[in-house]
């Protein structure tokens, strides 16, 4: 799967979870900024490992605070 193929499934997926994909949110903070709680961003971090085949440890997880943060890791590793 390539980068624009990555970058696609997850954008699709943050639409279902009412993030859009603009600066502005891309750089907000998933818990403070747009208000996701533990179980909500688990779900959408779960929901991208789904769509990408891939599962990411504990400790990546819990650094993950930002959208862009999750995009940028996904785009750096492969499966």
């Amino acid at each position: 799967m390539n980068n624009y193929t990555r970058l696609k499934a997850i954008v699709e997926v943050f639409g279902q979870y009412g993030i859009a994909p603009v600066a502005k949110v891309m750089q907000a903070d998933f818990v403070k900024d747009l208000g996701f709680d533990k179980v909500f961003l688990n779900g959408l971090i779960f929901d991208v490992e789904n769509v990408l085949h891939m599962e990411l440890e504990d400790e990546i997880v819990q650094s993950l605070r930002k959208p862009e943060d999750l995009i940028q890791y996904f785009l750096q590793h492969q499966n």
